[in-house]
């Protein structure tokens, strides 16, 4: 049986065509599909920030991409992925990061450049802030 969810008053009420299932006693929440981007869309979009990485990618070259505006697709990417098209490409810069310190003897400055932050410093923070330890740790650890 499908219903919509009964929340208390002073809880915040949850968004349109989010549903519960009721099943045996318990209620799971369930999120609908609608919304978002196409899959074709988000797979060009992901494949497009993955290849450019290490320029500096606005929402609106993303946007033009898939024929949006930058504020809907903004909210569509979000919809899709979990997370901004920011953090979607700070996350992807991170892991680029995390692949050269493990097959490069690149220095910390070069992979910094290569993975698309403005320095070694800026990675270095994300990289803590995402991993937990500092790259020079994370290869000091892999080695």
């Amino acid at each position: 049986m499908l219903s919509r969810v009964d929340t208390p008053t002073n809880q915040a009420t949850p968004s349109p065509g989010v549903i519960a299932l009721a099943s045996g006693g318990f209620s799971e929440l369930l999120v609908p599909s609608r919304g978002g981007l196409r899959p074709r869309a988000f797979r060009r979009v992901r494949q497009y920030i993955l290849a450019h990485l290490a320029e500096n990618i606005s929402n609106r070259v993303l946007a033009e991409l898939v024929g949006l505006s930058a504020f809907h697709f903004a909210r569509a990417f979000r919809q899709s992925a979990g997370v901004s098209p920011h953090r979607f490409m700070l996350q992807s810069r991170v892991e680029r990061v995390k692949h050269l310190l493990v097959e490069t003897e690149l220095s910390l400055s070069q992979i910094a450049i290569r993975a698309g932050f403005a320095d070694q410093s800026h990675c270095t923070r994300r990289f803590r802030e995402l991993v937990g330890i500092t790259p020079s740790r994370f290869r000091w650890l892999t080695r």
